[in-house]
């Protein structure tokens, strides 16, 4: 999970000392020395530039008379004459650099600058500091080209690739980069644009050994996600660190959620990737705006197992989570307990057994790059028999606070997927209080309750009001004030369509029940002439129409009654989760909504809650 890297190659002007002011003063007594004028625009295109480059610029766009030996000697005259009064170091530099020594991580400064210089920032930091020193005139090439850092890693012995470089200007990072050096990009005068096996900083305070060492800092989802706030700066944690990432231009920009509004997850299931592909752009639009996507194509088929579903398309998957890549959402995959009834419950009670599984689980989660896992373990209450939950329920606990510690311990999240519990005496019914929901509110961070499929087995409501309203109640009776913030109202985009009567001997394939989505629903209602009606009560629609089916053989016409979670059901269940005090909703699911739900369930998120 972390190892450090074989040494960390500094940069020094602008990236341990904040020196480019001194620079850039220098530049411009020089050219005024001559009646000449300069700009900050000639300024900052030499950040970071060769000083026998940067001579060259200067004589060719002033009226300097002077070699390019002579510019660099006065250019290093005044700057060095600065660094002998004070020396402004950068942000959190000294720090991290004395934390690489004193662990023994070998470090080397690679600087465009003269030796005379680098020896004066040298000479006030604590001998041995750095291994080895390549300055701008031990090189044939200067920055941009890779020849500096392919030195210093050479003079050290070690692998270029398993170095990281730290860097401030375009040329510097373009340099490292050219070099295969993962690199810590921390603009100063100049900004930079991301590349692969690069992140990039507002500065080092807070960066230490062991975020440099996390093989998260390093993937590529990590290098194109930027989690932000409204400054454009965010922290995102990983370990026991933190760090801010900058973003700008084409960078990404979660959701800021306002005080009062409801953070928005979202499962996505692989059948609906090739809608989702269609308008790539639109998608995108519409992820900036999620806390949370969950790929749901994930099964644990056994304790040390976990696989893709065998339906999922691996292009499908790459492209849309190419498209999260670009946004701030964090990726949390659902993994469902796909064993045969009772083998999980099994597995979670045999301490042996658990601990492979937390095990499997967290290595899952690492490898895969993801910031946390959703449990969706639906066995214990779908399959099992009930009269096993008395000895499940402590296993789950305990697996949930295993897991949940292992995770945390890796900077991940957990989130639990879970169907309702109730209060008893007003429902009569306890719900499916085997997962032990006050409880484990108190370990995950994210507790996601299926507040849906009311009606299976017959036509009715998805997710009636007053049921919803049930569930509610039920969690607010067991899950602690100071946890209710965890809780996610998982709110329904779909509906069914089922066969409530029939007339004739229907053919063997005439279809049962059905699924239709908010996106789909209004084609069907067109082709089948059939005349939505919305209930005030469930706050669901409803349409019934008739259909034939013919084999040739048989046929029969089928009365047909379809029942589907709107824009205003959507948008109402928000609300409640809002008025409830929970910190989330979790929408089930992301490709089965139309604009119309789209639009009323960020309204409703960030909205002024009605009453």
């Amino acid at each position: 999970m972390t190892r450090p890297p074989a040494a960390v190659l500094w940069d020094m002007d602008g990236t341990l000392v904040d020196t480019e002011p001194y620079w850039i003063e220098a530049e411009f007594k020089i050219v005024e020395s001559f009646g000449g004028v300069w700009s900050d625009e000639h300024a900052h295109y030499l950040v970071g530039s060769d000083l026998i480059d940067a001579a060259n610029y200067m004589i060719a766009n002033s009226p300097i008379t002077l070699s390019p030996t002579e510019v660099v000697e006065r250019l290093l005259d005044h700057v060095v004459a600065s660094i002998r009064r004070e020396i402004p170091w950068r942000p959190g530099a000294r720090e991290l650099l004395a934390e690489l020594n004193g662990a023994g991580v070998p470090c080397a400064l690679v600087t465009m600058s003269w030796r005379r210089f680098a020896d004066a920032v040298i000479d006030a930091l604590p001998p041995g500091s750095f291994a080895e020193i390549i300055c701008g005139d031990d090189v044939t090439h200067g920055k941009p080209h890779p020849e500096p850092y392919l030195t210093a890693a050479t003079r050290l012995g070690v692998d270029p690739t398993s170095c990281v470089a730290i860097e401030d200007s375009p040329t510097g990072f373009a340099s490292a980069v050219a070099a295969g050096c993962k690199v810590v990009g921390v603009p100063n005068v100049r900004s930079l644009e991301p590349a692969d096996g690069a992140i990039i900083l507002p500065s080092l305070d807070g960066v230490d050994l062991r975020m440099l060492s996390d093989r998260r800092t390093w993937s590529p989802r990590t290098h194109r996600r930027s989690l932000s706030i409204l400054g454009g700066l965010a922290v995102l944690a990983l370990g026991a660190g933190s760090w801010a990432v900058l973003a700008g231009g084409d960078e990404p920009v979660p959701p800021v959620i306002p005080p009062g509004a409801v953070a928005i997850d979202t499962w996505v299931p692989y059948w609906t990737l090739e809608r989702r592909l269609v308008e790539p752009d639109a998608t995108v639009d519409r992820l900036m705006g999620l806390r949370e996507v969950s790929p749901f194509w994930w099964s644990a088929r056994s304790a040390t197992d976990i696989a893709p579903d065998t339906y999922l398309n691996n292009d499908q998957a790459d492209a849309f989570m190419a498209l999260v890549d670009r946004t701030g959402a964090a990726v949390v995959p659902a993994v469902l307990d796909v064993m045969p009834a009772g083998q999980m419950a099994s597995v979670l009670r045999d301490p042996t057994t658990r601990s492979q599984h937390v095990d499997t689980l967290v290595r899952f989660v690492i490898d895969g790059g993801y910031d946390g896992v959703d449990i969706d373990y639906e066995q214990f209450a779908f399959a099992d028999d009930p009269a096993t939950w008395v000895e499940t329920k402590p296993a789950w606990v305990a697996f949930i606070t295993e897991l949940a510690d292992a995770l945390h311990r890796e900077g991940r999240t957990l989130s639990v997927s879970v169907p309702p519990v109730y209060v008893f005496a007003d429902t009569g019914d306890l719900g499916y209080w085997v997962y032990d929901h006050g409880t484990i509110a108190g370990i995950v961070d994210r507790l996601r309750i299926m507040a849906y499929d009311y009606s299976t087995g017959s036509a009715g409501p998805i997710a009636p009001i007053e049921w919803v309203a049930d569930v509610i109640d039920g969690l607010r009776a067991v899950v602690a004030p100071e946890h209710l913030d965890r809780v996610v109202l998982g709110v329904p985009a779909y509906g069914y369509n089922w066969p409530i009567a029939t007339t004739g001997t229907c053919p063997v394939d005439a279809p049962g029940r059905t699924s239709v989505t908010a996106a789909t629903i209004a084609d069907l209602a067109a082709r089948r002439g059939a005349e939505p009606v919305l209930d005030p009560i469930t706050l669901e629609w409803s349409a019934t129409y008739d259909l034939e089916h013919d084999d040739g053989t048989t046929s029969c016409v089928q009365t047909r009654q379809v029942h589907w979670v709107g824009s205003e059901g959507v948008a109402e269940r928000v609300q409640m989760a809002r008025r409830a005090g929970f910190g989330g909703v979790g929408l089930w699911a992301f490709g089965y909504e139309d604009d119309a739900t789209w639009t009323a369930l960020t309204a409703a998120a960030t909205s002024e809650i009605t009453p």
